[in-house]
């Protein structure tokens, strides 16, 4: 079997869960965490709603994640969004 080629906006990104991200996965997150909409994240991509709102769902799978907002944080947490950000203590 042959492996396919990484097309070049498909760089993988392995955080420490062993997550595979490509560069376009780690974009959309961005956006998210800028607390962009699916029309704007599909502006932003230049593609419909429809395929901005299936990157998102597939993002959220490959994060094992059910939301937006999970998303984000887990992605902060293995570090591809930056430093992670310290947890609030629980009071």
């Amino acid at each position: 079997m042959t492996e396919r080629p990484e097309r070049p906006d498909e760089t993988s990104v392995r955080p420490a869960r062993g997550v595979a991200l490509n560069q376009r996965d780690v974009e959309v997150l961005q956006y998210l965490a800028d607390g962009q909409s699916t029309s704007q994240i599909a502006g932003h991509l230049a593609v419909s709603s429809n395929t901005a709102r299936t990157r998102i769902r597939r993002v959220q799978t490959r994060l094992d994640v059910t939301d937006r907002a999970a998303a984000v944080r887990t992605a902060r947490e293995l570090g591809v969004l930056g430093i992670p950000r310290p947890r609030r203590p629980v009071v």
